[in-house]
């Protein structure tokens, strides 16, 4: 199985983040640390983000089987040397038809009041398929980004487990190697004692040397491993 280079390396910031127990507390589970990881992870918020405006979508889209209802109103005041009654402009309505007001064949500066109201309701009861396609591209929409926020998780929640898992080998890598100094240790102060004594050939006392200054460099490269992880 593949997964994106992002996710385990942020998944293990994550995880070393949140492992390390407070004082008296416990450490995560394996099954903890991967709950943790999917529940807080941004990817996996962004991706119920996502689900979330794509239901809003569906809903949106179904709002195109109700009727639309437009309302105008407004208050004009204008002199006699113009047209009086004229109608503003209606930028997005179509609801009162744009009529004037009488013409009068002499001028006067005396101005009249005026006043328009209009309601309109349309309905489009036929449209060939139109609303239920847009209905069902805004769900397969939703479906879609539920199907990558499932992905998201699985990738969230296996970089989650990788991390653990690799942290805690390398845990039991270091604890065997404090073991294997520490027996080399024993074993190296005993040849020593027993080539000071002359018991022992002096070439022991070196192999011995030898061998714990290997085993203290695979603990070092095992303590290594760990602050990797």
């Amino acid at each position: 199985m593949k997964y994106r280079a992002s996710s385990p390396l942020l998944a293990a910031v994550f995880l070393i983040a949140c492992g390390a127990p407070a004082s008296g507390q416990a450490p995560l589970s394996i099954e903890q640390a991967v709950a943790a990881a999917v529940a807080k992870y941004p990817a996996v918020r962004v991706s119920l983000a996502e689900v979330s405006a794509a239901a809003a979508g569906v809903e949106v889209a179904r709002t195109a089987y109700l009727p639309r209802v437009d309302f105008l109103g407004q208050v004009n005041r204008a002199t006699h040397n113009n047209v009086f009654g004229m109608l503003l402009p209606q930028p997005g309505f179509n609801v009162i038809a744009p009529i004037s007001g009488p013409v009068l064949r002499t001028n006067s500066p005396a101005s009249v009041w005026g006043t328009a109201v209009g309601l309109m309701v349309s309905w489009e009861p036929f449209d060939f398929g139109l609303r239920a396609a847009n209905v069902e591209a805004a769900r397969a929409a939703r479906n879609a980004a539920a199907a990558r926020t499932g992905v998201t998780k699985l990738q969230v929640a296996a970089g989650a487990a990788d991390a653990y898992l690799t942290l805690l080998a390398a845990g039991k890598t270091v604890e065997a190697g404090r073991a294997s100094v520490e027996r080399a240790r024993v074993l190296n102060e005993v040849v020593e004692s027993l080539v000071r004594s002359e018991l022992r050939p002096g070439a022991e006392a070196s192999r011995s040397r030898a061998e714990l200054a290997q085993a203290r460099s695979q603990l070092s490269r095992a303590e290594e491993a760990v602050a990797v992880s």
